[in-house]
């Protein structure tokens, strides 16, 4: 699937906070970094506000040390995290390009990413520095992959079994996911013995049907986002982490990877700001804090730019900030934005002041929890009224309560439509047992989706033609999305051409095309293959894609194959359209 550099590669102990690296090596090779960053030696000082009197004496401090600063400087120390930062990512992207130099096709990565935070995982950094990765799907990570860089390989791990798993998987791949790796320590897959165990029977109905076409067609689609842009700061994370841990002086020296995933109001927040925007109907992308200076908001062509405690800030940044709020942007803001440079410096005014940007009021921090049990009400209706505000309405609008997600893909002109319930992914993870639960979204729940006009519905799970709609009632799985292909113009019919009769040790080509020009700009066509007495031949069988709906598909008959009238069934998943063909093998 890909070249591993390293499983649950880090910095220290993985997403764990730590002081680290005061080798030498490491600190010659800051040294060099900060003087391209700073050019001068009296740069750095009054930055730092220190007194080093050559490059060769500039050392960073501890964290008990900087913390025990009284002026809010702490920019010797998140700059030496920032230089961590950038040397784990170099060090990734030496080992992806040493791969690719003989291999450039290959994908390159590593395995158990942890969430965004310490330990390296600056992922505007990281996003660029590999082809594939296998995160952990903790702190929005995937969201931020998919966004900053939506040509990299995501895949994912199985460990777990039973409905919220088979939930899971359908989440992952309607996020961007491109692959799944089956974790099986304890043969519950396949037994010792080669005989497929309980939980490979348990997977097996969604993981043919994923492995049927469904996967490939939504990864051969382009996964739509709203203009909405929510920020992400590395800078912002380092702030905060220190604000909040400084009280406690010298208990930082405790915290492992588990400590900073279940604590950090910093991953909360975002965390609640993504379940906010998906239950209000939109969809969204992250924009990294090197994005944002180089114009990406109003190059991207968003509208509303959210701020979850973004409080340092560059002044390129806030200055790319303020020139989207003059050309009629919205910027939501949790805390101060700016109130620390990009190297945790405290200023004396905040870097982004603008009469549109706006503060968004109630428990927000609390927002991801409290949806949980039917108490988000307050904030949603203020994100909504401010979305509203902005210019901002759903293309697709689904009532039935919060804790649906919509997902819309492009293809061609042809739009895919998923629903599918958005609750806590790591739910355990969450605090007071009553934030410990899904069980509100374990119910199947009848949801309207109103469509912006008529269009041609297609069913892609039941491959099945729904007609001309506007709109759409269905009873939502807990579990398991609902997916649905939209035209305005219907499909026209899938055509197949195949030879009469084809010699064992021979070769038949079938074309495969629709009868006009399709609205899709690739269809995804599963082909089944049944030999004489109607049993599927898997090794025969697979999906075919078919750019302008057009194809062939080779049928390489082995010299042992049996005579006899061999079968096709061929399926076009966007219209739910069949057609045989029967081949004479002799």
């Amino acid at each position: 699937m890909f070249y591993s550099l390293g499983d649950e590669p880090g910095i220290a102990d993985l997403s764990a906070y730590w002081d680290f690296d005061f080798s030498d090596q490491a600190l010659v090779e800051m040294r060099g970094w900060l003087r391209e960053r700073y050019g001068t030696l009296a740069a750095l000082n009054r930055q730092w506000g220190t007194d080093f009197a050559a490059w060769d004496l500039v050392t960073p401090p501890t964290t008990t040390a900087a913390m025990r600063r009284t002026d809010d400087n702490f920019s010797a120390w998140a700059d030496h995290k920032d230089f961590m930062d950038h040397s784990f990512a170099a060090a990734l992207k030496m080992g992806n390009d040493a791969v690719r130099s003989v291999d450039p096709d290959a994908y390159v990565g590593i395995g158990g990413a942890q969430m965004p935070g310490w330990g390296g995982y600056d992922y505007a950094r990281i996003a660029r520095s590999l082809t594939a990765i296998e995160p952990y799907d903790i702190g929005n990570n995937i969201e931020i992959l998919r966004s900053l860089n939506p040509a990299l390989a995501v895949e994912t791990t199985s460990f777990a079994r039973g409905p919220w798993e088979r939930h899971r998987v359908w989440y992952e791949l309607l996020h961007g996911n491109r692959g799944l790796i089956i974790w099986d320590d304890k043969n519950k897959f396949v037994t010792k013995e080669g005989v497929i165990g309980a939980r490979g029977r348990e997977v097996e109905p969604y993981y043919t049907e994923l492995g049927n076409g469904i996967a490939s067609l939504l990864m051969n689609s382009r996964r739509q986002a709203d203009p909405i842009a929510i920020h992400y700061s590395q800078a912002s994370m380092r702030t905060e982490w220190m604000l909040a841990q400084r009280p406690k002086g010298e208990a930082w020296v405790n915290r492992s990877s588990s400590t900073e995933r279940r604590d950090s109001d910093f991953l909360r927040l975002r965390e609640s700001f993504c379940r906010l925007v998906e239950d209000l109907g939109f969809q969204y992308n992250f924009v990294a804090y090197d994005q944002v200076e180089r114009g990406e908001l109003l190059r991207g062509g968003y509208r509303v730019l959210i701020l979850p405690r973004s409080t340092s800030l560059s002044t390129a940044e806030a200055q790319a900030i303020r020139e989207f709020l003059d050309q009629g942007g919205t910027a939501i803001a949790v805390g101060a934005p700016g109130i620390f440079d990009e190297h945790s410096r405290h200023l004396d005014q905040p870097l982004l002041q603008h009469p549109r940007l706006v503060q968004l009021a109630g428990d927000v921090l609390n927002y991801h929890q409290h949806r949980l049990i039917g108490k988000e009400g307050p904030v949603l209706e203020a994100m909504g009224k401010l979305l509203r505000e902005a210019g901002l309405r759903p293309e697709f609008t689904v009532s039935g309560g919060t804790g649906v997600e919509t997902h819309v893909f492009r293809n061609g002109s042809v739009r895919i439509v998923g629903l599918h319930t958005n609750p806590q992914l790591r739910v355990d993870e969450l605090g007071p047992p009553e934030f410990r639960s899904n069980e509100r979204f374990e119910k199947p729940r009848l949801v309207r989706l109103a469509l912006p006009s008529e269009l041609y519905v297609y069913d892609l799970r039941a491959a099945r033609a729904l007609g001309r709609q506007k709109e759409l009632t269905a009873t939502l799985d807990p579990y398991e999305p609902a997916l649905y292909s939209l035209t305005a113009e219907p499909f026209p019919a899938l055509r197949v051409s195949a030879p009469q009769r084809v010699a064992r040790g021979a070769t038949a080509r079938l074309g495969l095309s629709f009868a006009g020009p399709s609205p899709a700009s690739v269809h995804l066509l599963h082909v089944d293959v049944l030999d004489p007495s109607g049993k599927r031949v898997s090794h025969y069988s697979g999906n075919v894609l078919a750019p302008a709906g057009r194809a062939a598909y080779l049928l390489p008959v082995a010299l042992s194959d049996p005579p006899g009238r061999w079968q096709l069934r061929i399926r076009d998943l966007l219209s739910g359209q069949v057609q045989t063909a029967v081949v004479e093998v002799f």
